[in-house]
């Protein structure tokens, strides 16, 4: 969308119809493997393993979630581990690839939760549910810098052909647009986002598809010679993921979110990431 909402703002509006109806690395996080049984808590959800939420994630998605010197880092992470802590648990951190988050939220064996910028779609809502919105993004289309061909006035007829290759990540909502938009075009999907950039960069692609956000990230850090040449209003909104059976652990969600707007935790979290 042209003028996106800021997280709070945003949330502070789904807060309040959801309290007519009832209506994500500050904390412990690991990286273990291995899984149990669903087991119930006292707090009437099931968990992968008892005292802990398992996250499935793609850390390869800065600002949200990546890895720095063997940490994962970012506004999604930090988000879940504040979560976490208010529901008295500590955080198990998958990573794994994108497209198998969703599944394995659904299994109800894999993760608990799914948390890795995630779009609500109508195919997601069909294997899991989502907690409310906690933030609101955009499409974008990069190229190199060098490429003067393509323009923010002539992209969709430019890349529309049968001679261009988009790079998107595999599974998300991204690939989906390019799909719908670029009909002519080859579509050349990476598993992991940074990919995509590399990709421009080594002439295998002659543009991206990404998300706003990461897409502004990527091009003012090592993929400087790359550009953003369009901004596309989708107005896709990052939830978490959650079984559709774990209703209650939903609810535990939505109400940590809230607080966490409410004492100004995600404004914070969103200045440290330089979220817009």
């Amino acid at each position: 969308m042209g003028k996106h909402k800021k997280f709070g703002a945003f949330v502070a509006g789904v807060a309040a119809v959801a309290s007519l109806a009832l209506v994500g690395c500050g904390g412990s996080t690991t990286a273990a493997s291995g899984s149990s049984a669903d087991t119930s808590s006292a707090s009437g959800y099931t968990l992968v393993t008892d005292g802990k939420l398992t996250v499935g994630t793609s850390a390869d998605y800065a600002p949200f979630e990546y890895m720095e010197d063997g940490e994962y880092k970012g506004f999604d992470l930090d988000l879940i581990t504040k979560i976490a802590e208010k529901l008295g648990l500590e955080v198990e951190i998958k990573n794994v690839d994108f497209d198998s988050i969703v599944p394995g939220v659904a299994s109800g064996a894999k993760y608990d939760v799914g948390v890795a910028s995630i779009t609500v779609t109508p195919d997601r809502k069909k294997q899991v549910d989502f907690t409310d919105s906690y933030y609101m993004d955009d499409q974008a289309i990069v190229t190199m810098k060098s490429d003067t061909a393509v323009t923010a006035d002539n992209y969709a007829e430019a890349l529309n052909s049968a001679d261009v290759k988009i790079a998107v990540q595999s599974g998300s909502t991204a690939e989906a647009f390019a799909k719908e938009n670029f009909l002519k075009a080859t579509l050349v999907p990476f598993k992991d986002a940074t990919d995509c950039y590399s990709a421009l960069q080594a002439g295998q692609a002659n543009a991206i598809v990404s998300n706003r956000s990461v897409a502004g990230q990527m091009v003012a850090g090592n993929f400087d010679n790359e550009q953003v040449i369009k901004q596309i209003s989708t107005g896709e909104e990052y939830s978490i993921a959650v079984g559709k059976d774990n209703t209650a652990l939903k609810d535990a969600i939505n109400d940590a979110i809230k607080e966490l707007t409410d004492d100004g935790t995600i404004d914070a979290l969103m200045a440290q990431y330089n979220i817009k």
